[in-house]
């Protein structure tokens, strides 16, 4: 009886060994994950920054690509309503009467008013 309580004595000091064992291999082995994680630190910070600083200029240049966007729909707009117009005043003015010449010149300088304007 007591070789059998020896028995089971020497086997769990043992299990409890190996268990302090694999405990201090573990803990060595976070320490040194830990020292490796504080040295890439400061590299990971500045890549994340720069990383930060390209996001924002790409964000920009899409606004800005927006923008452009816009101004020359806004012009293509402008440009396509002048041409109908002049193009309505030429079938409108076609007539044969002396007054066509003068609206025409007429419709010609509000176009060149309205392009100097739309310009600037």
């Amino acid at each position: 009886m007591y070789l059998f309580i020896a028995i089971i004595l020497i086997a769990e000091l043992i299990i409890a060994t190996t268990a302090i064992c694999l405990t201090v291999y573990a803990d060595k082995k976070v320490i040194e994950f830990n020292k490796k994680v504080e040295n890439f630190r400061p590299k990971l910070l500045s890549e994340i920054s720069s990383a930060k600083e390209a996001v924002a200029k790409f964000v920009l240049g899409v606004h800005k690509l927006c923008e452009f966007a816009r101004r020359q729909r806004k012009k293509y707009i402008i440009s396509t309503v002048q041409n109908i117009l002049i193009y309505f005043l030429l079938i409108f003015l076609k007539g044969k009467s002396k007054k066509c010449v003068s609206a025409l010149q007429l419709a010609f300088t509000v176009k060149d008013c309205w392009d100097k304007s739309c310009n600037s």
